[in-house]
């Protein structure tokens, strides 16, 4: 099996890019949630990276939110792995990493849109219709929630802004 290694983000990087490009297109500047992390006035990228020796196999980002003008947390993606890794468990660890940095930065929740039958494995749970309002169209039943705060899905509610 080959060894992986886990780096923290601290800038977006050529490769990072490239796998952008791979697995989203351009098509990924017009969604909500794209439009959402480049609001953030914060220039550190929070993430992590899985390389194979030098090559990156995978990453997973994080942006700071505030809700409701006044709930700490991020929104999680992109989540990418790289083809030849996938089905390997890689995704899924990478989300519960990215949980736990995100308790690290005092985050009442964290957000994402996604498919609810993967992202549920990890402790996702849907929002309610309404319940968050995102500066463009979302699926509803796409938007998800990770609670870090207890109660977090009941009193977590507003426009989301990047911060």
């Amino acid at each position: 099996m080959t060894k992986l290694t886990k780096t923290p983000i601290n800038v977006i990087t050529s490769e990072m890019q490239e796998l952008f490009d791979k697995h989203l297109g351009p098509g990924r500047f017009a969604r909500t949630a794209y439009r959402l992390r480049e609001q953030g006035s914060s220039t550190k990228p929070v993430g992590i990276n899985v390389f194979t020796e030098d090559k990156l196999v995978g990453t997973v980002s994080l942006t700071e939110l505030i809700i409701g003008g006044e709930h700490r947390c991020f929104l999680l993606g992109p989540l990418l792995i790289d083809e030849n890794h996938r089905s390997k468990g890689l995704g899924l660890e990478l989300i519960h990493d990215a949980i736990e940095l995100a308790k690290t930065k005092d985050a009442a929740a964290v957000l994402l849109v996604g498919d609810v039958a993967y992202y549920e494995k990890a402790g996702f749970k849907q929002t309610r219709m309404g319940q968050i309002n995102l500066p463009g169209p979302v699926d509803p039943g796409r938007l998800l929630m990770f609670e870090i705060s207890n109660g977090a899905m009941d009193t977590i509610k507003g426009a989301a802004k990047a911060s």
